[in-house]
């Protein structure tokens, strides 16, 4: 047992204590050593006890802080593929200017984040002293445990405000000399900071070497891990020469630039973009000696320090490619919850029936799931080994594609699998070519060696480039809808004709073509649509524009999960139409570590903030607007546009209403009469009522 006194900045726990109880004129000693203490007899009773009333705190001010890409001299954190986020955090500090932090969202076991060495005596009393905070308003339960000299301690439940907290311990009679220091959690952790760790003797030094996290490696420059922010961690990580500095952050929609100086000390710094609210913007940062360093960024006006992932929103990457490094903290900043991914056939097996996973896979797929990001596996496409080098066309390459398929669902954490891609617009080495009924074998394989294993894993079919009405009715005809658990296709008709909004009749055809030649239907995931923003594309803010309605209209009529096309720009030419689909630019800039956002990330993550939890409940468009509505009630949220120009759409409500344009420009407006007339336009807006 442990006994544990409290107050609000400090916390003392210890395995044996002597606390000394007062009642009744009469004074009583007892040992807490896990064993009770006889009370003496000559004791009188005590009289009872007046009720204290209960004290309700008010809730903690979670302070504005951010991670940066940097080692820690004398730590060894853990690797991202285990622990999503545990890096040195800015801002708030309960000692000197720098922290760590760490967010690990998967829901695993026993797992040491971060571990610093230490040289303890046998037999001797020692205590542990830490600050240590969670950052969230109420009082939250960690799972974190500080492990030193075979004893563990667990810590209480934390806010944002930062507690100070000691463990008195006695190492063992055979401590050895070397010995570590380490934090260690089970289950999911969220914004974890711990600072200034000691480790004394009475009268004797630190022996926990940079305990404080000062001493820091980190390149010059802006070190935020993400360019995505909240208002909770708005502010840039920085490296720069000691002195003041000046910054400036322009919105991406326009207007006069937000300006800014502080002071830049030591070797990373807490740059607060004060004044910077939710929004795109290019960020240009100038140092004392001179050296500008300009960036893009994104604010979202979100609960807690991150945006809160959405399992409606996917996002297609190529971690096999270098710009795609950190999938999983790419894709989650921006609060997609899942990822689609080809898995290569022929990069995984090389030898007949033997798998070695492609360590680009491996690294970014476990990164994935270090940051709760699931993976839709596309398996693809043929292997030569098997005489299939575009697609599985006998029996036995059929056979061995199942196999394989098996293979991926045994080795990755899965939210699906997928059969191929774009078959039907492929000139595929099969006896006969793009037709469904040369697809329904394979699917069929799939089906045969991996539902037994995994019945509760979906398996994804179609996937077709547009949708290829003539190439689903041949499919269902041929039985396609006994191998498919999900229907897939690609309808980048709204692209090809730039006009989003198509996206509504192709998935009521889908359903209805489905009911029609099946007389059922399964769910429908777009796994792969996008507006690229090279030079005959869109622009960056139509990206999102386009974005925001395709999605919304999809939803609304019935598609379950939509991935977007894709997370990162395939190269740096702005020229080409294939390498500009990409939510991400393709390279830092100079001085900068993270990935720059493009505005379409930004519109995304509103997106995801603005429906969080809300599923479509009805469509209120006219002739001239679109309106979809997700939510109910008070808590409904309504995304409205007027595809052809500027229309005046008058809507009910007795309380005011919150419009947040596709900038990220919120504003409250009062109804006249139980009406609140608004503008729309080609950009959707998103309407809620103003206590959400």
């Amino acid at each position: 047992m442990m006994a544990l006194r409290a107050t609000k900045k400090t916390i003392i726990i210890a395995s044996a204590v002597t606390v000394l109880l007062v009642g009744g004129g009469a004074a009583a000693a007892m040992v807490i050593s896990g064993q009770q203490a006889q009370p003496r007899a000559e004791a009188s009773p005590s009289p009872e006890a007046t009720p204290e009333p209960v004290v309700t705190e008010p809730p903690a001010v979670v302070p504005v802080t951010n991670v940066a890409r940097a080692s820690v001299d004398a730590w060894t954190l853990a690797d991202r593929r285990v622990v999503g986020t545990v890096l040195p955090e800015v801002g708030d500090a309960a000692q000197g200017a720098v922290s760590l932090r760490v967010d690990a969202p998967a829901d695993d076991a026993d797992i040491i984040a971060a571990s610093a060495p230490v040289a303890l005596a046998p037999s001797t009393d020692y205590t542990l002293r830490v600050s240590v905070r969670v950052l969230a308003e109420e009082k939250t339960e960690t799972g974190v445990r500080l492990n030193v000299a075979g004893q563990t301690f667990t810590l209480p439940e934390l806010d944002a405000e930062w507690e100070t907290i000691e463990f008195p311990f006695t190492s063992a009679s055979d401590q050895p000399a070397s010995s570590t220091f380490d934090v260690a959690f089970s289950g999911a952790v969220r914004g974890f900071g711990i600072d200034d760790v000691s480790i004394t003797a009475a009268g004797g030094d630190n022996l926990v070497p940079n305990g404080s996290f000062e001493a820091v490696q980190t390149p010059a420059g802006i070190v935020n891990d993400s360019l995505i922010m909240t208002d909770e961690s708005a502010l840039l990580a920085v490296s720069l020469a000691e002195g003041p500095v000046q910054w400036s952050a322009t919105s991406t929609s326009g207007g006069e630039p937000i300006t800014g100086e502080f002071g830049s000390t030591g070797p990373l710094s807490a740059l607060p973009l004060t004044g910077v609210s939710q929004g795109h913007y290019t960020v240009a940062v100038n140092d004392s000696t001179g050296r500008q360093i300009q960036t893009d960024v994104a604010v979202i006006d979100a609960d807690g320090f991150s945006v809160a992932q959405d399992g409606r929103f996917g996002v297609g990457a190529h971690v096999e490619k270098e710009a795609f490094v950190g999938t999983g903290s790419l894709a989650a900043a921006i609060g997609f919850a899942e990822v689609r991914n080809d898995i290569s056939w022929e990069r995984n097996e090389k030898v007949a029936g033997q798998y070695a996973w492609d360590e680009n896979y491996v690294r970014e797929f476990e990164r994935m799931h270090a940051n709760d990001v699931k993976l839709l596996g596309l398996v693809v496409y043929g292997n030569r080994l098997y005489g299939a080098r575009k697609a599985p066309g006998n029996e036995t390459s059929i056979q061995a594609y199942g196999a394989y398929a098996k293979a991926v669902a045994d080795r990755f954490d899965l939210v699906g699998l997928e059969v191929l891609n774009e078959f039907n617009h492929r000139e595929n080495d099969t006896a006969c070519g793009a037709a469904p009924a040369c697809y329904v074998p394979i699917a069929q394989s799939v089906r045969d060696h991996v539902s037994t294993a995994y019945p509760e894993l979906p398996i994804v079919t179609g996937s077709t480039a547009l949708y290829d009405r003539d190439w689903f009715v041949g499919f269902w005809q041929a039985g396609g809808m006994g191998v498919t658990d999900v229907a897939s296709y690609h309808p980048y008709e709204s692209w090809i004709n730039r006009d989003a909004d198509l996206i509504a009749g192709t998935v009521q055809q889908s359903y209805a073509d489905m009911q029609e030649i099946a007389g059922e239907t399964r769910p429908v995931w777009v796994t792969e649509m996008g507006f690229p923003t090279h030079y005959a594309g869109v622009s960056l803010l139509e990206q999102g524009q386009m974005m925001v309605r395709n999605q919304a209209l999809a939803f609304a009529n019935g598609v379950e999960k939509y991935f977007w096309y894709d997370l990162v720009n395939d190269t740096p030419d702005p020229a080409a139409g294939e390498a500009n689909f990409g939510l991400y630019e393709n390279a830092p800039r100079a001085g900068v570590v993270a990935l720059a956002p493009k505005p379409g990330a930004f519109a995304q993550a509103l997106m995801i903030t603005q429906l969080r939890d809300k599923a479509f409940t009805s469509d209120e468009s006219d002739e001239k607007t679109s309106v979809e509505v997700f939510g109910s009630g008070d808590e409904a949220t309504r995304i409205a546009w007027a595809p052809q120009g500027e229309v005046q759409r008058t809507f009910t409500s007795d309380v005011p209403l919150t419009v947040t344009d596709m900038s990220g420009h919120t504003e409250t407006i009062e109804p006249v009469d139980g009406e609140v007339s608004l503008t729309l336009g080609a950009s959707p807006i998103f309407i809620s009522s103003e206590s959400e």
